[in-house]
């Protein structure tokens, strides 16, 4: 009989069909046909007898692997592993793989593009012309800007590379507990950070420490008529917070690309200062490609009895 693998991430094979292909060489495959976002409900009806599970951000609790006993797979097409219940998928040894590099170069063009955003006034003035209204904001240059980066990693450290590599002048400071130096950037303890910043660019995994982490008091830290950027986890800030710092004008905008609960609909979208997007920061054809084409390279060294390139660490259970 041919092993089952379940597809729950949305669009996987809409930039590499050659991924597809290979799975379906090797497996019976579960695609998910629908385009829709997987709920608990949604999994326990379609996991009973799927070995491997291909997913995104959907959430995978344990309530999820408890209903799943032929699971020892899930390869995660992205890096977090948040939305893993990963206490129980030890307990169970289901190993997990996941593409931590493939994103390293599309997150930062994306945030660049959402500092550049918020320093010209570009949405602000497409808004106004949507509208009929002929508006001119008066926008800032880079070079006169502190930027702050939250998280250091692969994602962090290419954004201070770029901002670097447009404009030398620009002041770059950047906050990670882990790690000691990044190139043209100076480190600095969090408050610090946070009150020097022109923007502040978050860039964090989701844990017990960063969750929540960006909350009222820090957010009153920031200096006044200051930008916020997340293309991390949503879960690092507090939106009720933020919502008040963006409706007084504390800080002078915010663009998020991650948020608590997705699909997004919540407060947030009533403000002009806040610009929104849906989770779009990796979703270039390369990064993507590159993405599906891991992930089914790790599902196939597994079917095949071969260890894993891309494991999390501690989860490469010995068949």
């Amino acid at each position: 009989m041919r092993k089952k693998i379940l597809i729950s991430n949305i669009g996987f094979g809409d930039a590499s069909s050659q991924a597809i292909g290979v799975l379906e060489n090797k497996a019976l495959v579960i695609e998910n046909k629908d385009r829709r976002r997987f709920t608990e409900e949604d999994f326990i009806k379609t996991i009973q007898d799927v070995e491997i599970l291909i997913a995104g951000t959907e959430k995978i609790t344990t309530s999820v692997l408890e209903n799943a006993p032929c699971l020892k797979l899930i390869a995660r097409v992205g890096v977090g592993v948040d939305n893993i219940d990963l206490d129980a998928a030890r307990e169970k040894k289901i190993s997990i793989c996941y593409t931590p590099d493939a994103p390293s170069e599309s997150v930062p063009e994306f945030t660049l593009a959402l500092i550049f955003n918020l320093l010209k006034g570009i949405g602000e003035s497409d808004r106004k012309m949507h509208q009929a209204k002929w508006h001119r904001p008066m926008g800032r240059m880079l070079s006169s800007c502190i930027v702050g980066i939250v998280g250091a990693g692969k994602i962090g450290s290419k954004v201070a590379q770029l901002i670097h590599s447009l404009s030398s002048s620009t002041t770059v400071l950047f906050y990670d507990p882990y790690v000691e130096a990044i190139p043209s950037a100076e480190k600095c303890d969090l408050e610090d950070l946070l009150k020097r910043s022109d923007v502040v660019s978050l860039h964090l995994s989701l844990n017990a420490g960063t969750k929540g982490l960006i909350n009222e008091d820090l957010l009153s830290k920031m200096k006044q008529g200051s930008y916020l950027i997340n293309t991390s986890r949503g879960s690092v800030i507090d939106e009720g917070a933020l919502y008040t710092a963006l409706q007084t004008k504390h800080l002078a905008g915010a663009a998020l690309d991650v948020f608590n609960v997705e699909p997004y609909n919540g407060a947030l979208t009533e403000l002009d200062n806040c610009l929104l997007t849906s989770h779009i920061g990796s979703m270039t054809h390369e990064g993507r490609a590159l993405m599906e084409n891991q992930v089914a390279e790790d599902v196939v060294r597994y079917l095949d009895n071969q260890s894993l390139l891309r494991s999390l660490k501690g989860f490469d259970f010995a068949r």
